[in-house]
C-alpha cells in the first residue's frame, strides 16, 4: 500500500529547535514541522513583499509556495491537500461529501506546533481580479444624465396652455449642455486598475408621430425667434412634422429625447476596450398645430 507524505516546514534559523507531529489520515501521512521562535519576531524566513497580508500588526506574504495562502482572519497559511483524504464525516466536521476540502495549515503567528489539517469551505486565496472586471465595476458607478427637453419647442404655448410646434417647419430639439458632458470613473485592486471614460456621441429624437427617429451630434441649440421659423438647427438637430396632432389624445404627442453614451476603458498591463453604447432618455408632450391656428397671447 502506498502512503502519500506531506511535510510542511517553516524556515527559521537553524539554532532554533523544531517540533514535528505526524498523523496518518486515510492512508495519507501528514507531518507538520514548526520551529519554536521568539514572540518578538513572529515571521522569520517569511519576508513581506508585493501583496502582503497582516495579522495583529505584523505583515506576511499573502502566498507562499510551500504553505499556500495566508488567512488574515486567523494568521495561518492554508494549502489544499492533494490528494484529498477519503470522505469521513468527522474529518469533514459534519459537512456533506463534496462540500469544502481538507487543508493543511501552518500558523507562523504561533509558537510550537502551529499547524495540522482541517476542513475549510473555501481557500483564503483571493479571487483574481482582471482589468476588464474593474472597468465594468467603474462603469456601473457612473450615473449618466438624462436629456433635459425644452418645455416647449416653440418657446411658447397655445391659448389653452399646451406647449406646441408648427406643422412643416423645422422643430429644433436640444438638451442642456450640462447633461451632455463626458464622465469618468476609476477602480483598482492592488496593482490592477481600470479607468472608464463615457462620452455623449449623439442626441436622438423620436418625434412621436409616424416618423423615424433622427439624431445629431448634440447637444443641439435652443431655438429663439431671432432664428426665424424656417431656419434649420445648426448640426441638423431638427425635425419637420408633416401633420398636426388633431385627433391625438389631448391633442398632443409624446416625443422621446435620447443621449447616446459611448464607453471606452484603459487598464493596467496595456489592456483596454469598449462597452456597448448606452442611451438615456426623457420625454416631452406638446401639440403640433397648423400655422393658421396659432394665436399666441
Amino acid at each position: 500500500m502506498l502512503t502519500a507524505v506531506v511535510v510542511v516546514v517553516l524556515a527559521a534559523p537553524a539554532a532554533l529547535a523544531d517540533q514535528r507531529v505526524c498523523k496518518v489520515v486515510h492512508n495519507v501521512l501528514v507531518c507538520v514541522a514548526v520551529h519554536d521562535q521568539p514572540p518578538s519576531d513572529p515571521s522569520p524566513g517569511l519576508r513581506p513583499g508585493p501583496g502582503t497580508c497582516s495579522w495583529q500588526g505584523h505583515e506576511y506574504p499573502c502566498h507562499d509556495e510551500a504553505f499556500g495562502w495566508f488567512d488574515n482572519a486567523d494568521g495561518c497559511y492554508y494549502l489544499s491537500m492533494t490528494p484529498q483524504p477519503a470522505y469521513d464525516s468527522k474529518l469533514w466536521e459534519g459537512h456533506p461529501d463534496g462540500q469544502g476540502a481538507i487543508y493543511q495549515f501552518m500558523c507562523p503567528t504561533r509558537t510550537g506546533t502551529g499547524g495540522g489539517w482541517k476542513w475549510r469551505a473555501t481557500s483564503p486565496q483571493p479571487t483574481r481580479v482582471t482589468a476588464v472586471q474593474l472597468a465594468q465595476k467603474a462603469f456601473a458607478t457612473l450615473t449618466l444624465p438624462r436629456p433635459v427637453p425644452p418645455s416647449s419647442p416653440s418657446g411658447a404655448k397655445l391659448p389653452d396652455g399646451r406647449p406646441y410646434t408648427v406643422v412643416r417647419v423645422p422643430t429644433w430639439y436640444w438638451t442642456t449642455p450640462a447633461s451632455y458632458q463626458p464622465k469618468t470613473a476609476r477602480a483598482a485592486v492592488g496593482p490592477v486598475w481600470a479607468r472608464v471614460t463615457v462620452t455623449p456621441v449623439a442626441l436622438t429624437f423620436a418625434p412621436g408621430d409616424t416618423g423615424r427617429t433622427t439624431s445629431c451630434s448634440g447637444p443641439g441649440r435652443v431655438w429663439t425667434p431671432a432664428a426665424g421659423p424656417w431656419a434649420h438647427a445648426p448640426g441638423g438637430c431638427d425635425y419637420s412634422y408633416p401633420q398636426s396632432t388633431y385627433g391625438y389624445p389631448g391633442g398632443q404627442l409624446t416625443a422621446t429625447y435620447g443621449i447616446v453614451w459611448r464607453a471606452i476603458w484603459v487598464g493596467s498591463g496595456g489592456t483596454g476596450g469598449s462597452f456597448p453604447d448606452v442611451t438615456t432618455t426623457a420625454t416631452s408632450r406638446f401639440a403640433v398645430a397648423e400655422a393658421q391656428a396659432v394665436i399666441v397671447k
